[in-house]
């Protein structure tokens, strides 16, 4: 990258939205120079010759790739990845529809937990809230003053959480990406996933997707689906007035008689019993959810 000078390549169907200190001065309070969300298509590289901040990309969703002196990085999904200041570098769009979240951080801030002399990769499950956070900042300016200036002030200080949160450790690769499938079908409950489909999210093959879970989870790949969508009904028998009929087909049992007898293999009592007996329920829900 020696012959290269800074320089950018963005197609038009690129779309960034941005903030810096003068516009939301709190965030140099806490030692942000700017911050911002971009989806990549077509086209995006950025070339830095001699960056002056820090820098930090979360990648949402596709995948993008960092370069520095010899070395590339992927950058997949629940990535992020910390560049210190003067470290030389480009990095693009790997991967059609790269989503990302970025921030530059001010070096005169005491970052020594957070970024080294050396480019940092990791996964972590801090990159959609990092983009949710930033996200709510940028939408934020639109409020009247008053409400705006405290979102903002709420916003700023997540984020400042997130960064200085001493245990933003990396996960396993294949415990992140197990996660993102999952909260994928959490979005999709009602939908009639299959195994087959699950590793296509992946991806990886069936009989390794099968292994992954078990290793990772402790359980089958639908028996963990399974297990959320009880758990999911047995939030909504708790919470909602919607029908037995409704939440079962909400979670994918379409047929109420099927979702009773499931419902009743896993907690012991149809829905109907669950919803009347609001201390059993919630002292199952509690042994569900912390189990011994």
């Amino acid at each position: 990258m020696n012959d290269k000078q800074e320089r950018f390549l963005i197609s038009e169907k690129t779309q960034q939205e941005f903030l810096d200190q003068t516009k939301v001065l709190l965030l140099e309070e806490h030692g942000l120079v700017q911050c911002g969300i971009a989806h990549c298509r077509e086209q995006f590289s950025v070339f830095r010759k001699h960056p002056q901040k820090h820098m930090l990309i979360y990648t949402v969703s596709g995948k993008g790739w960092l370069e520095s002196e010899g070395r590339r990085w992927l950058l997949e999904p629940g990535s992020m990845i910390i560049v210190p200041a003067g470290a030389e570098n480009g990095f693009g769009i790997a991967e059609e529809g790269w989503q990302i979240a970025w921030l530059f951080l001010d070096t005169a801030k005491d970052w020594s937990a957070l970024v080294t002399d050396e480019i940092s990769y990791l996964l972590t499950p801090t990159a959609e809230v990092m983009y949710a956070c930033i996200q709510t900042l940028l939408r934020s300016l639109s409020l009247q003053i008053d409400l705006s200036g405290a979102v903002i002030a709420h916003s700023v200080q997540q984020i400042d959480l997130l960064l200085r949160t001493p245990d933003i450790t990396s996960q396993p690769r294949h415990q992140v990406r197990l996660k993102r499938v999952f909260d994928r079908v959490q979005r999709q409950l009602h939908k009639e996933w299959d195994v087959r489909q699950l590793a296509a999210l992946y991806p990886c093959s069936e009989p390794h997707f099968h292994r992954l879970c078990q290793q990772y989870m402790g359980r089958s790949p639908i028996a963990h689906l399974t297990r959320m969508r009880m758990e999911y009904a047995a939030r909504l028998l708790r919470s909602s007035e919607w029908s037995v009929q409704q939440i079962g087909e909400i979670v994918g049992y379409p047929i109420p008689a099927n979702f009773s007898t499931r419902f009743k293999t896993w907690s012991g009592m149809t829905p109907r019993q669950f919803r009347q007996q609001p201390s059993l329920a919630d002292k199952l829900l509690n042994i569900k959810n912390n189990p011994v």
